[in-house]
């Protein structure tokens, strides 16, 4: 789907920001709808059709995250949602992703940033098909994946089990969480384990950040790593495994959870925001081999479990 295509609905209650952002996006070639409340937008969302809202959290009214509720019982997964705040604890950003949220972008925003996640939402897109529905009647199944970072899609994994969890009859918020665990740990494991990028590489701007990856992926010691993936699927059980492991020097998991428990801001910034997602999101996470091998266990049927930590 090209950007001119993808039709965005912006919702805010702050006119200026609307318009900031409006035209950020249709400079961006994107066809951009404005609304400034919950109700306004939703009643826009009954005459036209949207790819994608961008929502503020903070709205009379209706809020985002009613609204966020209110477009996945009606639309599903159709419309991609991005929600805007300027500060929102994790329990709200939990609740927010488990209902489908697609993103969070924090206040003032980043127009790079929030580029790069229409640009994700649309690639995403881009690369669905139908893998058929024999899959529901599957009662166990493992796979595992050698992936070679030079030809790595960061989605194109994520994809694949999107249509396999379609038709598992997985409810939304459960394929959503998976689907997220499965973005964040191989984006973690080719960026940090195998490129080895330092913090102020990660945030580059597009070009310089695609030629930096371009480049150090040329290199033979590089060139030669793997992001090992495996996924098994025990319906009987009703359990999801994720493990990934990566050729990469490990790092200090122990501090990153002691900080993802502390800090209540970690999981809408970028930095660090991958591993929270997979604490939050998961029943049970382990890491091994000091770090570089990490395991994610989801109960299929019971989101309220208590969480178990190893390693």
């Amino acid at each position: 789907m090209s950007s001119e295509l993808f039709k965005i609905l912006v919702v805010d209650d702050s006119v200026s920001i609307v318009n900031s952002l409006s035209q950020i996006l249709k400079v961006s070639g994107y066809q951009v709808d404005q609304a400034y409340n919950g109700n306004e937008a939703w009643r826009k969302m009954s005459v036209a059709n949207y790819d994608l809202v961008i929502s503020d959290i903070d709205m009379p009214g209706i809020s985002g995250l009613e609204f966020l509720a209110k477009i996945r019982a009606e639309y599903g997964q159709k419309v991609a949602v991005i929600l805007m705040t300027g500060y929102v604890d994790q329990e709200y950003f939990i609740n927010a992703i488990r209902l489908g949220a697609s993103d969070f972008i924090r206040k003032p925003i980043d127009a790079r940033q929030i580029i790069r996640s229409i640009q994700t939402i649309i690639s995403k897109r881009k690369e669905q098909d139908d893998m058929g529905m024999f899959l529901s009647y599957l009662d166990q199944t493992e796979m595992g994946f050698i992936i070679d970072p030079r030809h790595l899609a960061r989605y194109s994994i994520s994809n694949v089990f999107s249509f396999m969890l379609l038709h598992l009859n997985l409810n939304n918020s459960i394929a959503n969480e998976v689907l997220i665990c499965i973005d964040e740990m191989i984006y973690n494991a080719f960026i940090h384990g195998t490129l080895g990028l330092l913090k102020h590489e990660r945030f580059m701007e597009t070009t310089a950040f695609r030629e930096l990856v371009d480049a150090k992926l040329q290199e033979p010691a590089i060139a030669q790593k793997r992001i090992h993936f495996k996924v098994s699927i025990e319906r009987i059980q009703n359990l999801l495994t994720l493990e990934v492991e990566d050729d990469g020097e490990g790092f200090d998991f122990e501090a990153w959870l002691h900080r993802i428990k502390t800090d209540q801001t970690l999981s809408i910034e970028e930095n660090g925001r991958g591993l929270a997602l997979m604490y939050h999101l998961s029943d049970e996470l382990e890491f091994s081999k000091g770090g570089r091998k990490i395991k994610v266990v989801k109960h299929l049927n019971s989101p309220d479990s208590e969480k178990l930590v190893t390693h």
